[in-house]
């Protein structure tokens, strides 16, 4: 088999492919966590429950997107949830998503470009996922500290299969 180097168009395409797969492992997170387990905290801290960190991680996502577009830094409030329920983390992470990708496909097609990151799309996609992937992994120690399982399916073939098998639920 011949291989090819890949087309700007299939790049764009593969990296949009990995961002919705990212953001479809957090909404699958969200969408199967017990309800106990929004509250959970590591043990021996004093940190943010799972909720707050849900929290957190769209607000970084929203934070940057408002910098790229306006160039001034977010306030306090930019993504703000009291009492965030499972029903609006998961339509605040969707509709975040889905402007994240918008925004990649744009500064990928050179109509936009972030205001950081060397000016990179791409580089800009890897710190939120590896910022997320982060924040998912403390989420999952506070589960497991707290004695909060998650199906197994879940846990093993949502949260790591889908980037080998490229399936969603």
């Amino acid at each position: 088999m011949t291989r090819h180097a890949l087309s700007s168009g299939e790049v764009a395409d593969q990296a949009l492919a990995m961002w919705k797969v990212h953001n479809g492992i957090t909404l699958l997170l969200i969408a199967e966590l017990p309800a106990e387990g929004f509250a959970a905290v590591p043990s021996g801290s004093r940190g943010r429950t799972v909720a707050e960190q849900l929290v957190h991680m769209n607000r970084i996502r929203l934070g940057w997107l408002y910098y790229h577009r306006t160039g001034k830094r977010p306030g306090k409030s930019t993504g703000k949830m009291s009492r965030p329920s499972r029903a609006r983390l998961r339509s605040a992470f969707a509709s975040s998503g889905k402007a994240v990708s918008r925004f990649i496909a744009h500064s990928l097609k050179g109509k936009g470009t972030p205001r950081a990151f060397g000016r990179q799309a791409l580089r800009w996609m890897g710190y939120l996922i590896s910022h997320e992937s982060h924040h998912r992994g403390q989420i999952m120690l506070a589960l497991k500290q707290n004695g909060i399982r998650l199906p197994e399916r879940l846990a093993v073939q949502g949260l790591w299969g889908s980037w080998m098998w490229g399936k969603m639920r």
